[in-house]
């Protein structure tokens, strides 16, 4: 199991428990016997930080790499409303979709990167066959294309790693991710749905708008997407509504389902809508991406062999007319 997949059933298991009336610790007791590894140490540590007299939310505190900003903000929330079971099986769902997400990036982005690999290999294998390289420039050319692929993907990789860590490298890496074509929308609406999500569940849990505003704001995971809803923190602060204070540039469906929210006095319920509607809309460019990535992939290497193929007829072509 991935690591939402096991904080998932976790989050589900405690929230079973006490929706049942279970004490924390002995909820937390059962949650610690169904899990295994790490996970399972990580629980035992809370399960002795609240036997001290501390919250849960405190306790989670202490494990940042483990839970989510996001978890830990509506955790606060929930124990101050007395809202926990509930608020644990949102929390239960929200990490299963974002994992069902993930597993179809990662399943989608596998068959690319396998062809890339033959392609490196394929690449030169008519002038190694031909003679006109040896077998030692032949294994080099592969590494020379297959660096091509892995040191961009390494610094990728680590600028995600450390993104949390080093707060400048947000702003670039969110709007690099944004103008990626399909993959940009899909984590737009991505962040769109955290936002919506995570306002509404505090919300609901009892937080004060002005509050629940600026920790939807830091949940967001998206510089740029939180910008546009920036502006909703000093609406509210100033005893406008926030939907006055957010970007235009917000789909207009949103902004008009927040002002409804508002204006009903049922901004739980419409934020939650709003959060279905854009995690539906990430789920559909992510697997729109996924779909197409692999095919596009496939027709610039068969493009690059035809290119190739012509190129060594050419030759031969010419070779022939010198005898």
């Amino acid at each position: 199991m991935s690591h939402r997949t096991d904080l998932s059933q976790a989050y589900f298991d405690l929230a079973t428990m006490m929706d049942a009336g279970m004490p924390i610790l002995r909820s937390i007791d059962v949650v610690i016997e169904g899990r295994r590894g790490y996970l399972k140490q990580i629980f035992k540590r809370i399960r002795e930080t609240i036997a001290k007299g501390s919250t849960l939310a405190e306790a989670m505190d202490q494990h940042p790499r483990v839970f989510p900003d996001l978890d830990r903000m509506l955790i606060e929330a929930a124990e101050t409303s007395g809202s926990m079971g509930v608020s644990l099986t949102v929390l239960s769902e929200w990490h299963q979709f974002v994992h069902r997400i993930t597993r179809r990036m990662i399943m989608g982005l596998i068959y690319p990167f396998l062809i890339l690999h033959i392609a490196a290999f394929v690449v030169g294998m008519p002038s190694f066959i031909l003679g006109k390289i040896t077998g030692t420039e032949y294994l080099f050319g592969v590494a020379g294309i297959l660096m091509f692929l892995w040191v961009p993907t390494g610094v990728v990789i680590v600028c995600v790693l450390l993104r949390g860590r080093f707060p400048v490298l947000r702003l670039p890496l969110d709007f690099a991710a944004q103008r990626i074509p399909v993959f940009g929308l899909a984590a737009y609406h991505m962040a769109i749905c955290r936002h919506a999500k995570a306002f509404a569940m505090m919300y609901g849990a009892g937080v004060p708008i002005t509050e629940t505003a600026e920790r939807a704001n830091r949940a967001t995971g998206n510089v740029i997407v939180a910008r546009l809803f920036k502006g909703g923190q000093a609406s509210v602060r100033a005893g406008g509504m926030a939907w006055e204070g957010f970007s235009k540039r917000l789909p207009m469906e949103y902004l008009q389902l927040w002002q409804i929210g508002e204006e009903t006095g049922e901004l739980d319920k419409t934020t939650a809508k709003i959060a279905e509607i854009a995690g539906d809309r990430a789920d559909l460019y992510f697997t729109e991406f996924s779909k197409w990535l692999p095919k596009i992939v496939y027709f610039i290497i068969m493009g690059v062999l035809a290119y190739m193929i012509l190129k060594l007829a050419g030759q031969y072509a010419s070779n022939l007319g010198t005898f």
